[in-house]
C-alpha cells in the first residue's frame, strides 16, 4: 500500500496566486503606510532630509513582507477584531472580555441593585 505522503501533491502555481500584490518587495498597504509616516515627518519638521526616513521603514516593510508576505493584512485583521474589546474593558478586568454583561457593583449594604438596562 503507497504511503499517505506520496499522495499529496503541491502544485507551485497555487502558492504564487494566494500572494498579495507587491511593488519593490513590500505589499501596497506597506507602501501607503510608509509613504504617509514619512509625508507627516516631513510636514512636522520642514526639512528635506525627513524624506529620507522612507528608506529604512520601507527596509523594515521588505524584511516583515519576507518572512509572511499577508503580515500587514493580519495586523489590521487583529487590530480590527481585538483593539475593541480591549479598549472596552481592559480598564475595570485589566484582561480582553467578551461578556455582553454590565458591571453589576454591590453598594455599601453589600446588595446588589437591579439590572434595568443591558450595555451594548
Amino acid at each position: 500500500m503507497a504511503s499517505q505522503h506520496s499522495l499529496i501533491t503541491s502544485d507551485a502555481l497555487a502558492v504564487g496566486l494566494t500572494r498579495p500584490a507587491m511593488r519593490f518587495g513590500v505589499t501596497h498597504a506597506a507602501i501607503v503606510g510608509n509613504a504617509m509616516l514619512t509625508m507627516e515627518v516631513f510636514l512636522l519638521t520642514h526639512n528635506l532630509l525627513a524624506l529620507a526616513i522612507a528608506l529604512p521603514v520601507h527596509a523594515v516593510c521588505a524584511l516583515m513582507c519576507a518572512r509572511e508576505p499577508r503580515c500587514f493584512e493580519l495586523m489590521a485583521c487583529g487590530l480590527r477584531y481585538r483593539w475593541p474589546a480591549w479598549c472596552r474593558t481592559y480598564g475595570f478586568w485589566h484582561a480582553s472580555s467578551y461578556s455582553p454583561l454590565t458591571i453589576n457593583l454591590p453598594n455599601r449594604r453589600g446588595g446588589r441593585p437591579e439590572i434595568t438596562e443591558v450595555l451594548p
